[in-house]
């Protein structure tokens, strides 16, 4: 099953474009498959991704570079599906996954949601709750806790020494940060998706 996310920045108007759109790109280029991602209107993008199980480690590098910038973050909607590449180029792609992604991010700000799966099965209404829940605490992350997790999902194999050394901090404070961050809780998320986009994949369990 293809993957594509689409998503847009949020208050992008009051920051420079030089602010936001170097995190992005850093993270699309990354994950998506090449040349098979589009940053347009200045602050919206869309992405094919090479490992579609990395969705939420995208989705997340990216809000969390962001909300290191006091007042950014990001919506984006994940559309699950068929893709048909049209000359190599994603902008004439079609398939239901672009559709859903697309359609489904035009929607958000009703939902009042920040990150959203759409691949039209039951499995959705579970994922969905999963996120929206763990979105009470990770719209919330301020610019500390953002930082440090920006930095961890980069290199989540990094210890938290390592992770000390390159802020500058202690490996205690590294650990108190990552506590009030709940990233315990955030790598469980991380799984748990992987696990909704295989059982989708494998097509024995909706």
């Amino acid at each position: 099953m293809n993957l594509v996310l689409a998503g847009d920045v949020v208050n992008s108007q009051q920051h420079k474009a030089s602010t936001y759109l170097p995190v992005i790109e850093e993270s699309l280029k990354r994950h998506a498959q090449k040349n098979r991602y589009v940053i347009y209107r200045g602050d919206s993008f869309q992405a094919v991704l090479t490992n579609p199980v990395d969705a939420l480690q995208c989705i997340l590098e990216i809000k969390t570079g962001l909300k290191r910038t006091q007042g950014l973050d990001v919506r984006v909607a994940v559309g699950l599906g068929e893709i048909t590449i049209v000359d190599n180029q994603i902008a004439k792609s079609t398939g239901s996954a672009f559709t859903r992604s697309g359609t489904t991010l035009d929607h958000l700000k009703e939902r009042n949601q920040t990150i959203v799966v759409s691949s039209d099965k039951p499995l959705d209404r579970y994922m969905n709750m999963c996120l929206k829940m763990a979105l009470l605490y990770m719209d919330s992350w301020n610019v500390t806790s953002a930082g440090i997790l920006y930095e961890l999902l980069k290199n989540p194999a990094q210890t938290q020494e390592e992770l000390g050394n390159l802020l500058g901090i202690k490996q205690a404070t590294v650990s108190r940060r990552l506590d009030r961050a709940n990233w315990s809780e955030t790598k469980e998320l991380l799984q748990l998706f992987e696990n909704y986009y295989n059982d989708l994949s494998d097509g024995t369990i909706y």
